[in-house]
C-alpha cells in the first residue's frame, strides 16, 4: 500500500513540475499587452519582447499608421 501512494505521489510530483512553468508563462503572457502589429506576427512579437525600442524604431511609424486607420474605419461607421 505505501509503495502504490509513493508512485501516485511521484507521478503527481512530475506533472506538477511539468505543468506549473508552462500555466506561469501563460498568465504573464496574457498580462501583456503587444502593439498591434506585434500582436498578429510572432516575428515582431519576439522583437518586442527582446527588445521594445528596437521595435518602436522599425515599427512604430507603421503601429501608428494603422491605429489611425482603425480610428478612421470606425469613425466610418
Amino acid at each position: 500500500m505505501n509503495d502504490e501512494l509513493m508512485k501516485y505521489l511521484l507521478v503527481a510530483a512530475l506533472i506538477l513540475f511539468a505543468f506549473i512553468p508552462v500555466t506561469l508563462n501563460a498568465l504573464k503572457r496574457r498580462k501583456e499587452n503587444p502593439p498591434p502589429m506585434a500582436a498578429n506576427d510572432r516575428k515582431l512579437y519576439r522583437l518586442w519582447r527582446s527588445d521594445p525600442e528596437a521595435y518602436q524604431r522599425q515599427y512604430g511609424d507603421m503601429d501608428k499608421q494603422y491605429l489611425a486607420a482603425q480610428k478612421a474605419k470606425g469613425d466610418k461607421h
